[in-house]
């Protein structure tokens, strides 16, 4: 059998062409440009699906590369640079309060925790790379929230909001409240609404096109995060995001 008629070929074949296509392709298109039969291109198409790999657009036929896949692909190409950019952020915010610091990223509908610091003592981290932060119940997930575009908004919080501790927001206009509090004091916070005992500020990092896609924020216990001025964290989380969001202009001028 020749590597290019493996099963596993086939299925990499169809990501190839639905990459080459972002408005995407319908199953007769996908079948002729890989050439399957439709019944063999039907079954790898759905067995994508099924894992996130790719997705069936709502409003047609077609299919396109899933969140799953877009993900990776964000994680494998983008993030090391952004994390390079940020690192020194994220020390300086730990050297001035002795909490962990932590950017997250918007990846399809998913925020993801991408880096983190932490202080010297090695005290355990709620924050770690690759924890997803679901979008209602963490300050970086509603920081981000609540600068993306209303449908898009609305079409997250359709979904089962879950309840992690008795702080936990699971009412889609409550939510959307908050969000309206978040965007006009440019802050998000988290009080004891995911991991119990736990106090996390979090604020937005604006593209060079103006949209958000990281938040950069500090997280510890919350007896000890009360004790930190709400002033001074703000406008530290700020200084870090200004800085991120200059880096990633610069960056964004080299590749034009």
């Amino acid at each position: 059998m020749s590597q290019s008629s493996t099963p596993l070929a086939r299925y990499a074949r169809i990501l190839e062409v639905l990459v080459s296509c972002p408005k995407g392709l319908t199953l007769t298109q996908i079948a002729q440009a890989v050439g399957l039969q439709a019944s063999s291109a039907h079954r790898l198409v759905n067995a994508l699906c099924e894992i996130g790999f790719v997705s069936r657009q709502t409003d047609s036929k077609t299919y396109v590369l899933g969140a799953r896949m877009e993900r990776l692909c964000t994680l494998a190409v983008s993030p090391p640079s952004v994390i390079a950019m940020v690192e020194p952020e994220l020390h300086e915010l730990v050297r001035e309060f002795s909490e962990t610091a932590y950017l997250t990223q918007l990846n399809g509908t998913v925020v993801e925790a991408i880096a983190t610091a932490v202080p010297d003592d090695g005290e355990m981290t709620y924050v770690q790379p690759g924890r997803v932060m679901p979008i209602h119940a963490t300050a970086s997930a509603k920081a981000i929230l609540a600068h993306q575009k209303p449908d898009f908004i609305r079409q997250l919080l359709i979904q089962p909001l879950m309840k992690y501790t008795e702080n936990t927001t699971t009412d889609p206009q409550k939510v959307m409240q908050e969000l309206q509090i978040i965007r006009t004091r440019g802050i998000a916070i988290c009080d004891n609404e995911l991991d119990p005992g736990v106090l996390s500020f979090a604020v937005p990092v604006q593209g060079a096109d103006g949209a958000v896609q990281y938040a950069i924020g500090i997280t510890g216990f919350s007896q000890r995060m009360q004790t930190k001025p709400v002033k001074q964290i703000t406008a530290s989380l700020h200084r870090a995001s200004r800085i991120l969001a200059a880096k990633l202009q610069q960056v964004s001028h080299m590749v034009m």
